[in-house]
């Protein structure tokens, strides 16, 4: 875009500084020393500022080039990462489901443990009144053996 407009605005310098071919047949251009030197420098400043513009321009297609790819970098990163999302959210639903049936388990487990528990206060309280019984026939039993 500069490089248009820096070149088209030498263009015109230099076509302002050559004669036109029909004046050129018919008169002559004159110009004076200070003049030619005042064109000089304009020409020598249009010089150094296209110079000047040419390096910015190649430092900022550098800089956006630079920038581009850390775009495509980043770009790529956040893809994978939401990869690793995506992963991790599935990975959690699952370990989820895997805890969820666990505690049911836990749960039945636990159930079942005070039901036994519960069968085995039962089961102790029969045998410690079979037990007794059979104390008290054992005393009854001695008692009337005894007594014969």
């Amino acid at each position: 875009m500069w490089k248009r407009k820096v070149t088209s605005l030498l263009l015109s310098v230099l076509l302002l500084l050559l004669p036109s071919i029909g004046f050129c047949s018919e008169s002559r251009y004159q110009i004076s020393e200070s003049e030619l030197m005042q064109l000089q420098s304009h020409l020598n400043a249009l010089e150094q500022n296209n110079e000047m513009l040419k390096s910015i321009l190649s430092e900022s297609d550098e800089g956006l080039t630079k920038a581009l790819d850390a775009l495509m970098m980043s770009q790529k990163e956040l893809a994978e990462l939401r990869k690793e999302l995506l992963t991790c959210r599935s990975e959690t639903e699952s370990a989820r489901e895997s805890l969820r049936i666990a505690n049911a388990e836990l749960q039945r487990a636990s159930e079942s443990f005070k039901a036994s528990e519960k069968e085995r206060d039962r089961i102790e309280g029969r045998l410690r009144t079979q037990r007794n019984i059979w104390e008290v026939l054992c005393f009854i039993a001695c008692g009337v053996a005894a007594a014969k």
